[in-house]
């Protein structure tokens, strides 16, 4: 073996480990739907093209294997020493079943030994003959008569036979060409045969009328063939396999009817074209391309028969989730300024953290009051004792629920109410939604309820989450917008000009001797409080109208209805995810079909 052909070896074996990827990796797209109950047949048909390619890429420097197959008195062991081109390489005779076994054919002894081994099978004979030249490169099987009594005990090795097959020829009778059973045999090893490596042979063709076996009996078989094996031939060869005996031995009253013959063409394809060193390399190849394009035409179609309905199921699952999406939403809505009354402490609490100055200290006086003023106020007041502590007990409540919202939302009533919306809309829309699933080829265990919520493990918690989110951003945008330089100069001017005027003559005198009396001092008081007070109350009518819980709420609650299409991906059903799957499996198979 010269260094070309190992080049083209190694080549030869890239090409087939990327055909088996691409097996490989369509198997795992298939696991992932495993309740698509078409994938199951598809995975399993990935699995043995994978190991059919295996068993390519383990005899790849094994001779080309040629097998013929047919029933009994179809001519198979006439055909094979035709081509072979010695009369008795394989015993012919009138006696059926001509062959009741297996038999291998080479140029030289030991060709065969390999391929024999891998068979490992009583029935296997080897025969070996130099005279057969013209198959140098090329392994010649004869398999038992597909209509012998003995054939069912032969069934595996001939199957074992053709799964290890390069190019098949299946020899038919042409007085007798439409037979079931040899029809319905061969079509399960049809698929794994491209074009040329598939040959169909009408031999005995001298026995009939010229115009009738171009006009009727071809045409007929054709079209027999590919209702039998569900794909068109692409060629038969019309042959008279006895007329190309070296030694044809004619009887007297059996001579040929007419010269039509297209043994020449046949033999051109197997001897002059598989039967070179190349060649093998290049069949193999095609032969494992055929084997992966066969099993992704069979998932192509098996995708698009259902397509309708899963593309329907898909719009289904779309429309519902969104659906219970508004729904959750508009319970978010409806108990989200009730149950969230303490926004305005967490706003003051804000605020208190950006203001500086007079108002700053303000704000968060005020922000401690309003969590502990009405206890406060009601421990201060006549009355139980009890009451007052429960009193204060329930302001401090106040602000701890409103906290716990934000820091721990999937806590508040609020989520519960929202979540128990999206339920409500998703098992009611999931019996039409399993009813496409299980038309488009899913089992039928999706109609369960469970399948419906399967995806909504931890979906509270999520939305909740965002809703947190969303809140906290309004208060930081709106916290921050009241807190800006020019806002905070604003209201603290007045009182620090107060301040500021009282300090200076406050000193002045302290300097110049002239002691101020305290009228001034409490004039100057009530003033400043005076002021204070003032722009802390206008302070407080601006952030009741730009931060109020409702707009804080209905401004968050915008922010969700835009995000709608994200939130979709809250729902992680795994139904969804292998619809999703199959759907894609479907835009690929268009894609290719373009």
């Amino acid at each position: 073996m010269n260094i070309d052909r190992h080049t083209a070896i190694l080549k030869a074996l890239g090409k087939i480990a990327e055909c088996k990827n691409d097996l490989q990796r369509l198997s795992a797209e298939l696991g992932q739907a495993p309740l698509w109950l078409p994938g199951r047949g598809l995975e399993k048909q990935c699995r043995q093209a994978a190991g059919m390619i295996d068993g390519i890429a383990e005899r790849f420097e094994r001779k080309l294997v040629l097998t013929l197959v047919g029933p009994s008195g179809s001519g198979k062991s006439t055909l094979l020493n035709a081509l072979a081109g010695v009369d008795d390489l394989s015993d012919i005779g009138h006696q059926r079943p001509t062959t009741d076994h297996l038999i291998v054919f080479s140029a030289n002894p030991g060709d065969s030994d390999q391929l024999v081994e891998e068979l490992d099978s009583e029935i296997v004979e080897t025969r070996s003959n130099p005279a057969a030249v013209r198959f140098e490169h090329v392994l010649l099987i004869d398999t038992p008569d597909t209509d012998s009594r003995a054939f069912r005990k032969h069934i595996p090795i001939v199957e074992k036979t053709i799964a290890r097959s390069d190019m098949l020829i299946c020899v038919f009778d042409a007085e007798n060409p439409k037979r079931r059973d040899h029809v319905d045999f061969l079509a399960r090893f049809i698929p794994n045969f491209s074009g040329e490596s598939l040959v169909c042979v009408l031999n005995k063709c001298d026995r009939l009328a010229e115009p009738e076996l171009k006009d009727q009996i071809v045409p007929d078989f054709l079209e027999h063939i590919r209702r039998g094996w569900q794909v068109p031939a692409d060629r038969v060869f019309c042959i008279s396999a006895r007329g190309n005996l070296n030694d044809p031995d004619w009887d007297a009253a059996a001579a040929p009817r007419h010269a039509f013959d297209e043994f020449e063409e046949l033999q051109q394809l197997v001897v002059n074209t598989i039967n070179q060193a190349g060649y093998v390399i290049d069949r193999r190849i095609e032969n494992v391309r055929r084997l992966r394009d066969f099993v992704f035409e069979e998932a192509g179609r098996h995708v698009l028969d259902h397509k309708m309905a899963l593309s329907d199921a898909a719009d289904r699952i779309a429309a519902s989730e969104k659906k219970a999406l508004e729904d959750a939403l508009a319970g978010i809505q409806e108990s989200g300024v009730q149950q969230l009354f303490g926004l305005n402490v967490l706003v003051y609490q804000k605020l208190a953290q950006r203001w500086l100055g007079p108002m700053g200290w303000m704000i968060a006086i005020w922000a401690r009051l309003l969590i502990f003023g009405s206890g406060l106020m009601a421990v201060l007041r006549f009355g139980r004792p009890v009451r007052q502590v429960l009193n204060r007990l329930s302001a401090l409540k106040q602000s701890t629920d409103t906290r716990a919202a934000l820091e721990d939302p999937q806590k508040d009533q609020q989520m519960a109410a929202a979540f128990r919306n999206y339920r409500l809309a998703v098992l009611e829309s999931w019996p039409d939604i399993a009813l496409s699933l299980v038309q488009g080829g899913f089992d039928s265990s999706v109609r369960k309820v469970e399948e419906a919520l399967s995806g909504t493990d931890g979906f509270e918690q999520k939305l909740a989450a965002i809703w947190s989110g969303a809140l906290d951003g309004q208060i930081q945008r709106l916290t921050a917008k009241l807190s800006g330089l020019f806002v905070q100069l604003l209201f603290n001017l007045p009182a620090i000009g107060i301040l500021g005027y009282c300090g200076w003559l406050t000193l002045e005198s302290f300097f110049t001797g002239e002691y101020l009396s305290g009228d001034f001092f409490m004039h100057a008081f009530w003033a400043i409080g005076l002021v204070l007070f003032l722009s802390f109350f206008i302070l407080q009518l601006c952030i009741r109208a730009a931060a109020s819980s409702n707009r804080i709420t209905a401004r968050a609650f915008e922010q969700l209805k835009h995000q709608l299409e994200h939130l979709e991906e809250l729902n992680q059903n795994p139904v969804k995810a292998q619809l999703d799957t199959v759907l894609a499996l479907a835009a690929l198979a268009e894609s290719k079909q373009k």
